[in-house]
């Protein structure tokens, strides 16, 4: 017996494995201590609009990495931005943990989620990283992390 299989015939599973997993996606920081930048994309060269969930500051050398700041998009959508300032909610977020001054020489941990766009519409994505700020200027905790 013979099984043929047309060409469609493998895009819907292969579709549906992809629909199940998220993305990631990077969020690089920059700026002031007092003010830091995060941006998105996988290029630091090359930021780009991203549609965000939520955006969270933790200190790492606090217990359980308390947030230092954190920002949640009003009714659970995901609004597109192409960067977030540290203390300022986006149009469209509401603070859940107000903002902290920020230390040199401490270690944060940024996280960011939201929604793909596009072809991959709706899959979630992820991104984030340690950093530090040192010498003026922030830095990846994790030498194998992109620099800003």
């Amino acid at each position: 017996m013979m099984v043929m299989l047309r060409a469609g015939a493998l895009v819907v599973p292969a579709f549906a494995l992809l629909t199940a997993c998220s993305a990631m996606i990077g969020v690089h920081i920059g700026g002031s201590l007092e003010q830091p930048v995060a941006r998105f994309g996988n290029d630091v060269a090359k930021p780009e609009k991203a549609c965000v969930n939520a955006l969270s500051v933790q200190d790492v050398s606090r217990p359980r990495m308390a947030p230092v700041w954190s920002v949640q998009a009003e009714g659970g959508r995901c609004r597109r931005l192409d960067k977030v300032i540290y203390g300022q909610a986006p149009k469209g977020f509401e603070t859940i943990v107000p903002a902290s001054p920020l230390r040199a020489g401490v270690r944060y941990y940024v996280s960011a989620s939201g929604a793909q766009r596009g072809v991959m519409r709706g899959v979630p994505w992820m991104g984030g990283g340690d950093y530090i700020f040192e010498n003026g200027e922030w830095h990846p905790a994790d030498p194998r992390q992109p620099k800003p």
